[in-house]
């Protein structure tokens, strides 16, 4: 690869952190804070942002030294509501999980043999994980990742396990025969529940919560120390399946979403 592609691949990376960055932060940013929460040099970061106001994409207060996307930013994906997921109502879906249980609310889709997260809001309980949009992690190392293995087909399924397996051989406790009985139990649960598959003492549940146009399973997971789970599994469970039933399949005219069990009332 030639010195001048690399360069426009890290460029290109370089503008969707910084919209991500955006996204999570959600107020305007100076240079420094830029640089620093990225880890980009400051004349890069300068450079960047001045480069992204000049194109429409950021606006710049002068006095404040601050930036802040424009209005073009908000407009130009307005579009990819209709055609992929439900976006308005998974991000209110997102709001109140955070708001219900203080976790960290993380949104998951498939990439190759990973999964990736594509949007984080980070959780507020007293000890906490953080993670960034754009993590990637092997599907069956993953909590999430499990959810998204179980709502695929069974010859997909076990290739891409058979995949992961070979290519992260030190972290395959399990077999390819007991991680299907684990998804097995998740779509018969239809939530999966781990603590410590990613990181020690870390617990997330995670659920279905829609398929994109293409097909593709999304997934949503809450994530906390797991002393927080105490005694709130069940509870935090029904909270999970209500919430997507009411703010993905209701509310969004279920056209793409994943069957979703709901604890049954006496």
């Amino acid at each position: 690869m030639s010195n001048a592609r690399s360069a426009t691949v890290k460029s290109a990376a370089r503008v969707l952190e910084i919209f991500e960055y955006f996204d999570e932060t959600r107020r305007p940013v100076t240079i420094h804070e830029a640089a620093e929460a990225l880890g980009y040099p400051h004349s890069s970061s300068a450079a960047l942002l001045k480069s992204l106001v000049a194109l429409g994409y950021l606006d710049h207060d002068e006095r404040a030294k601050t930036f802040f996307p424009s209005i073009r930013i908000s407009l130009l994906g307005n579009w990819i509501e209709a055609e992929t997921l439900p976006v308005r109502h998974i991000h209110r879906l997102m709001q109140h999980l955070s708001d219900e249980t203080g976790c960290t609310v993380i949104l998951a889709m498939r990439s190759g043999v990973h999964i990736q997260y594509i949007k984080v809001l980070q959780g507020t309980t007293p000890i906490r994980f953080h993670v960034k949009p754009g993590t990637r992690r092997l599907l069956p190392f993953s909590t999430i990742g499990r959810v998204l293995l179980a709502a695929l087909p069974a010859a997909k399924r076990s290739q891409l396990i058979k995949e992961a397996l070979s290519r992260n051989p030190e972290a395959a406790a399990q077999s390819q025969a007991q991680i299907e009985d684990e998804l097995t139990g998740i779509r018969r649960r239809g939530y999966a529940f781990y603590t410590g598959l990613v990181t020690p003492n870390a617990t997330m549940l995670a659920m279905p919560v829609a398929k994109t146009r293409a097909g593709e399973p999304v997934a949503i997971g809450i994530a906390a120390p797991k002393d927080h789970f105490k005694n709130r599994k069940q509870a935090y469970s029904d909270l999970m399946k209500e919430a997507i039933k009411e703010n993905i399949i209701e509310a969004a005219g279920n056209p793409v979403s994943l069957e979703i069990k709901t604890t049954k009332k006496p």
